[in-house]
């Protein structure tokens, strides 16, 4: 298995915005210090659940602390980009790093996200699809000319070309059955998390992108690569025992669910576009049910070495080639971060390597 570490600038009241992306910084420079294979960053606006607002940005201040990991995007969110200086951004930190990036994209789930960017929540399928095949052929084509429902361009030139060829690996954030049928489809890694509810749900995301990916007539070996690559993002928190990770992520967790219902569900659910308005009510009648004690005995790796090293092993056995390692969620502590990332790479992820 392979282990990065998941970065989302998130923003607790009382705390300085710049402190914070100074200290998640840091903790990118311990990943590599200590071990881990991987840094990721996902793309969020306009609310304190995440400060990352610009993927390709940190992603390149990531290459520049580092020389050995590699830099995941989980992910741009394609609806927000101009296809044409978004594949020149992944072109340009793809040579910055040494041709170490990983391009997550995805559709994007936030109502408050479209509506500061002007973008029709219901489009983003189509717009997503087609900043995709604008981003490839990009990336592989001399010149090209395109002509769209959101772009047109005649006979466009876009440099520099990514160093890794024919682009750096592509993956897909996926969060219904359809998304996951389509990425298998395109033959792309799945991105999954898991942030509230049993972790068995990835069971059913496994089961249908491996079904999906052997539609076209793909081998078994095809399939097994792909599958491998299959990562997953989940809160982890190590400490010395099970009472004092539960103790000590508790407050930070708490804040962590309250700005999740606030990221993922419009406040006048009424007001959405009527095809989006079922998925919402279902949201919040979903996250109602939440409570501490079902994380913690479902979803939460959180324990002592032991303990988070049996949530690890469930994951390997349905298949989760990677473990994104969200360790600093809800406005924890640099200290608290530190010694969970130690614990992680010293008593843990060697039983997995």
């Amino acid at each position: 298995m392979r282990f990065g570490t998941f970065y989302f600038f998130q923003a607790p009241p009382g705390e300085r915005h710049a402190d914070i992306i100074h200290r998640e910084l840091e903790q990118v420079e311990w990943t590599e210090e200590l071990g881990f294979d991987e840094v990721w960053f996902t793309e969020h606006h306009f609310i304190d659940y995440g400060l990352s607002v610009d993927p390709s940005t940190l992603a390149a201040a990531a290459a520049a602390r580092t020389r050995r990991v590699r830099i995941g995007l989980a992910a741009a969110i394609l609806p927000f980009h101009h296809p044409l200086r978004l594949a020149e951004q992944m072109a340009l930190v793809d040579i910055v790093s040494n041709g170490r990036l990983d391009v997550g994209v995805g559709r994007g789930n936030r109502p408050a996200e479209f509506a500061g960017y002007r973008v029709p929540q219901e489009e983003s399928r189509e717009r997503f699809d087609e900043t995709v095949e604008i981003m490839r052929r990009a990336w592989t084509e001399e010149r090209f000319s395109h002509a769209g429902r959101f772009f047109t361009f005649d006979d466009v030139r876009v440099i520099p070309k990514p160093l890794q060829r024919p682009h750096p690996p592509l993956y897909q954030v996926c969060v219904t059955k359809d998304g996951i049928e389509n990425t298998a489809l395109r033959g792309w890694p799945m991105l999954n998390s898991v942030l509230f509810g049993p972790v068995e749900q990835l069971l059913a995301n496994r089961d249908t992108y491996v079904n999906a990916l052997k539609k076209p007539g793909r081998g078994e070996a095809e399939v097994a690569a792909l599958l491998s690559q299959w990562g997953v993002s989940r809160q982890i928190y190590v400490a010395e025992s099970d009472a004092r990770a539960l103790e000590d992520a508790k407050p930070a967790e708490l804040w962590y669910q309250e700005s999740f219902r606030r990221f993922v569900i419009p406040e006048r659910i009424e007001d959405a576009h009527p095809s989006l308005q079922p998925g919402f009510r279902a949201m919040a009648e979903r996250l109602a049910a939440v409570t501490w004690d079902g994380l913690v005995r479902e979803t939460l790796a959180f324990g002592s070495p032991e303990t988070v090293a049996r949530h690890i092993e469930t994951m390997r056995r349905m298949g989760v080639g990677q473990v994104l390692c969200w360790m600093n969620f809800g406005g924890l502590s640099q200290d608290r971060v530190r010694r969970s990332m130690e614990l992680f790479a010293r008593e843990v992820m060697p039983r997995f390597r």
